[in-house]
């Protein structure tokens, strides 16, 4: 495990995730796009962990949370996240000319992913937006979560494709919904923006560090120390 930073961090976010009238900690100022949005505390706390560095380099000022995820920033976030191992390069075709070439390697070594076009598999689509239900598979798939709990936990996922990964994700606490405060559906059709994957990603490598999860094997990742959001939804 490489690199891992105090818990500290994770205090920022569970302050600011604190309801309306408590106290709040100054997550910090890494971005300047992010100040006062629900995620702050989430962004800021990969910052520092380093699984992301912003969306406009060299300078990297921003992080663009409105912006949806694309599978070549997917990637690079699981691949930073849980250190990942080099892998085969050209595993796809598409790829070559794509900054996270590396990256997409290292997660398909992992075998985190398997490509966009099944049954061949020989492209990732790097530039594609992911979506809610691709980044649930995603992660189900990063942090081994195995347990479904009782299953169909969103009205809005029956027949799709991900369905199991969505029970599985949402039974260890990673996603909770995406109309809150009811939080029945899930929308696993919709785009997954930067800053929920922030979210996402702080709870999924907090509660694997402190192993407070169900449905996740043990070992299944090598990860830096981070935070879980208090959010109503995502």
């Amino acid at each position: 495990m490489k690199r891992v930073r105090t818990l500290a961090v994770a205090l920022l976010v569970f302050a600011l995730a604190a309801p309306a009238g408590a106290d709040v900690t100054d997550p910090g100022g890494s971005f300047f796009d992010d100040d006062g949005i629900v995620h702050e505390g989430a962004i800021e706390a990969i910052r520092i962990e380093d699984v992301t560095r912003g969306c406009n380099p060299p300078q990297n000022t921003n992080f663009c949370p409105d912006e949806p995820v694309t599978r070549g920033q997917m990637a690079a976030f699981l691949a930073r996240a849980l250190d990942l191992e080099p892998g085969k390069s050209s595993r796809f075709v598409d790829t070559s000319d794509s900054v996270f070439a590396d990256d997409i390697d290292r997660l398909a070594h992992a075998g985190i992913t398997r490509g966009c076009n099944p049954p061949e598999n020989s492209r990732f689509c790097p530039d594609a937006p992911v979506t809610r239900g691709q980044m649930a598979a995603f992660l189900v798939r990063a942090f081994g979560y195995s347990d479904p709990g009782p299953g169909d936990r969103f009205d809005d996922d029956n027949g799709s494709v991900f369905e199991g990964d969505i029970d599985r994700l949402a039974h260890a606490g990673i996603t909770r919904g995406c109309n809150p405060p009811e939080n029945n559906r899930f929308c696993p059709d919709a785009l997954v923006t930067r800053a929920e994957m922030a979210t996402f990603l702080a709870r999924a490598l907090h509660a694997s560090r402190n192993g407070d999860l169900p449905g996740s094997r043990p070992g299944a990742s090598h990860h830096r120390t981070a935070c879980a959001g208090g959010h109503p939804g995502w």
